[in-house]
């Protein structure tokens, strides 16, 4: 059922052996015509295939005799042949135009977001696919199925047999805004940047297995991969999604310089009108090239998209309901509850609407240590405080607006539960002397609270840990009982809601003897100490992708620890992790990885590096009634609005009729 992208081995080799026949067999077909005019030796690719057959090349290169495939599936066939039209979840006669206005939260000072410094406007992230508008990338992903990408630049996709290799083949048609083509020569330039020691960390770990770049045909790129890494069968997704870059519009600029002049991009959007740190405009590119391919049919619909900046989700939620903005996400529980019971609300002029993501629901906010400070290396402090969390006690205080945690990848097949099967422990057992024993009989379990807020029981648990630990308690706070350094806890919060959040916990802690601080500072300054280390305990959501491969490698492998401003903020340095997240990396069939991923999930648990409480399992908006929405839309990859409503007229002009703007 799963195509196989790793090294030959046992019965693999046979399914890659017919796999091959298949491939050569299409290479005759397709490629007889170019084959007596300027013959080359068929190069044997993995293609992509099941018990219903394989999907025909797109293409077959005269120049280098490869043949590309339309699609690339992680470890699966991906859901939609190079016969498709478009994508199921989008209305493809959705009409274009009107405005979307958003919402994003603190400022912004940057289009570019190659540089160490600077905090990138939305829509022009490098790495984050939903927060990207401006540039193209090789591949593009459909939002309906767990990791199938499809050719968007590229026409074609092709892996090496042994996966020591990933080619491309670009379309012709491929244009920047300026008109210019997108060339062999941009991407490689490109894949260049990425690579710089120069270049922020979050991006350039993205490529380490990534040798070399090179043109291979008028419009082939290869890229080249390390020995140790060759048949990860992630990477060809990683370097399809790096957005390409204009070459030719950096010559004269510095790329590892921050700037708010407007950067020619090649994507559905351009930067228009903006306020530096305050707001931004997306127009569309009304002559985009790709408009027409099926990655983009449905997608993309508004003319404009705004993104206002506010300083947090409280003045969020007031300015969906002044209509400065047109949409919100909601995040805070008590404003979801009650914050809604509007005019406005009540006549229908705006609408609640609640729904899922297919992607897993992770960790919402949930608290971390900085593993730099020696007292957490003691897993007996963390365990200590991981004790003392209650997720059903805030859960009941907050209107059950949030899930609980009970995994890294909560609500998904990735997910460790129960005991670990044979699969896992063939990945544990070399690891056994490295992680905690309860790794091996002990289900992963979130911290035990029972709703009451204060358990006793947990509290003197937790007493008996830190004492054994070397902590004691003297005059009523909480030492070490060598050097007398007093136990305090600085809080991190991204915002003062979350900053509220955090009191019951805090307070659960003084009883023990710890003090606690919370703060709350302006985004951009929570995002410096976050990756500086200033701080005891952080906050952040960690909301996976699927495959959640490059998250788990730029959160939690160790090397990340050492670069300034990468994103390993809890600055984890653990071999045993490293070694599970190689192991997510190596896996050759979909069954390998799920049990690499659960594998890693109960080592992170049981090792208490993270104090689970909460996960967004649905995801709830208020908007204005001024959009169409596609019927019946299964769940999603990431939030609908952006890329697969529309404005409806109608429904504007009597939204703007109900407030007298008509």
């Amino acid at each position: 059922m799963h195509n196989v992208w790793g090294k030959l081995g046992g019965i693999n080799s046979l399914r890659r052996l017919l796999r091959l026949v298949s491939c050569a067999s299409w290479l005759l077909v397709c490629g007889g015509a170019w084959a007596q005019s300027a013959p080359v030796t068929p190069v044997p690719t993995l293609i992509q295939s099941d018990e219903r057959g394989a999907y025909p090349p797109v293409y077959v290169s005269p120049h280098t005799g490869i043949a590309y495939q339309h699609s690339y599936g992680f470890l699966k066939k991906t859901k939609y042949g190079p016969e498709a039209t478009h994508f199921d979840y989008v209305n493809p006669h959705a009409p274009k135009g009107g405005t979307y206005r958003g919402a994003q939260m603190g400022a912004w000072d940057s289009f570019n977001p190659v540089p160490l410094r600077g905090r990138v406007v939305m829509g022009a992230f490098f790495w984050v696919k939903a927060w990207r508008y401006l540039w193209d990338s090789l591949l593009r992903p459909a939002l309906d199925e767990p990791a199938g990408f499809y050719g968007l630049i590229a026409q074609g996709v092709a892996v090496g047999v042994d996966g020591d290799w990933v080619a491309f083949k670009l379309r012709e048609e491929a244009r920047w805004h300026d008109g210019r083509p997108i060339t062999v020569d941009d991407v490689v330039w490109t894949f260049e940047i990425a690579k710089s020691d120069m270049t922020n960390p979050a991006i350039s770990q993205l490529y380490v297995g990534f040798t070399s770049a090179e043109q291979i045909g008028p419009l082939e790129v290869r890229f080249n991969i390390a020995p140790e890494l060759q048949g990860d069968p992630y990477l060809p997704i990683r370097i399809g999604d790096m957005p390409i870059l204009p070459k030719h519009f950096w010559a004269t600029r510095d790329i590892f310089k921050t700037t708010v002049e407007p950067i020619l991009g090649s994507g559905p959007y351009k930067i228009g009108r903006f306020s530096v740190g305050r707001w931004v405009e997306w127009e569309r590119v009304d002559d985009y090239w790709a408009a027409d391919l099926a990655p983009n049919v449905g997608h993309f619909n508004f003319d404009v998209l705004r993104w206002e900046y506010f300083r947090d989700n409280q003045v969020q939620t007031e300015a969906v309901k002044a209509h400065v903005i047109d949409g919100h996400v909601e995040d805070i529980p008590r404003a979801w509850q009650a914050g809604y019971d509007t005019p406005a609300m009540q006549a229908g002029k705006t609408k609640r609407l609640v729904y899922n993501w297919l992607r897993p629901a992770g960790m919402w906010w949930t608290n971390f240590l900085n593993l730099d400070q020696k007292r957490f290396h003691d897993i007996r402090v963390r365990e200590a405080l991981w004790l003392l969390g209650d997720y059903h006690w805030g859960a009941r205080r907050s209107y059950n607006f949030y899930g609980q945690a009970t995994s890294f990848f909560t609500g998904s097949e990735l997910a460790a539960s129960g005991l670990p099967d044979a699969a896992e422990l063939r990945l544990l057992e070399p690891l056994r002397n490295q992680v905690p024993p309860r790794v091996f009989t002990h289900p992963p379990e979130p911290p035990p609270g029972d709703g009451r807020g204060y358990n006793r029981e947990h509290v003197l648990r937790a007493a008996r840990l830190l004492e054994e630990a070397g902590w004691v308690v003297e005059n009523n706070r909480l030492v070490h009982h060598e050097t007398k350094e007093p136990f305090e806890l600085r809080f991190l919060a991204v915002s003062a809601a979350l900053g509220r959040s955090m009191v019951p916990y805090t307070k659960r802690l003084q009883r023990l003897g710890i003090k606690t601080s919370i703060s709350a500072p302006e985004i951009s300054n929570w995002q410096y100490r976050m990756r500086s280390g200033d701080f005891d305990v952080g906050s952040i959501w960690f909301l996976p992708e699927l495959p959640p491969n490059t998250l788990i490698k730029n959160q939690f492998y160790s090397s990340g620890a050492d670069m300034d401003y990468s994103y390993n903020w809890l600055n984890l340095r653990d071999p045993a992790v490293d070694a599970l997240i190689d192991a997510v990396h190596a896996a050759e069939t979909w069954e390998e990885y799920l049990a690499a991923c659960r594998a890693f999930d109960r080592v992170m648990q049981w090792n208490f590096y993270f104090m689970p409480s909460s996960s967004k399992t649905e995801h709830s908006m208020v908007y204005w009634d001024k959009f169409g929405r596609p019927d019946n839309q299964a769940p999603l990859n990431r939030h609908p609005q952006v890329p697969t409503w529309w404005y409806d007229e109608d429904k504007a002009a009597a939204v703007l009729e109900y407030l007298g703007e008509g």
